[in-house]
């Protein structure tokens, strides 16, 4: 996927990343299983978000950096769920 395409598709995540969107991925991804050391690691979010489950890691890093102030915006308003930020 050339850096163009991610981009519109990380847009196209980004303008869906209510609340309720992220909430239900969340739990999509916790059926499937937990990550080591538990919860759901944010890249595996990321790539089950834009469809590619194969995507490369720095690909979705890049990702991630463009959706992490949507993803704080939503985690807030999730009680049951929190939000570990690892910078």
């Amino acid at each position: 996927m050339s850096y163009k395409e991610l981009r519109q598709e990380v847009e196209t995540v980004q303008a869906q990343l209510t609340p309720a969107f992220v909430e239900d991925a969340v739990r999509t991804l916790m059926r499937q299983g937990e990550d080591v050391g538990g919860g759901v690691n944010m890249h595996r979010l990321v790539k089950h978000l834009l469809g590619e489950p194969q995507m490369r890691d720095v690909e979705a890093v890049w990702a991630y950096d463009q959706l992490k102030p949507a993803f704080r915006q939503a985690f807030e308003q999730i009680p049951s769920l929190y939000y570990f930020e690892g910078d």
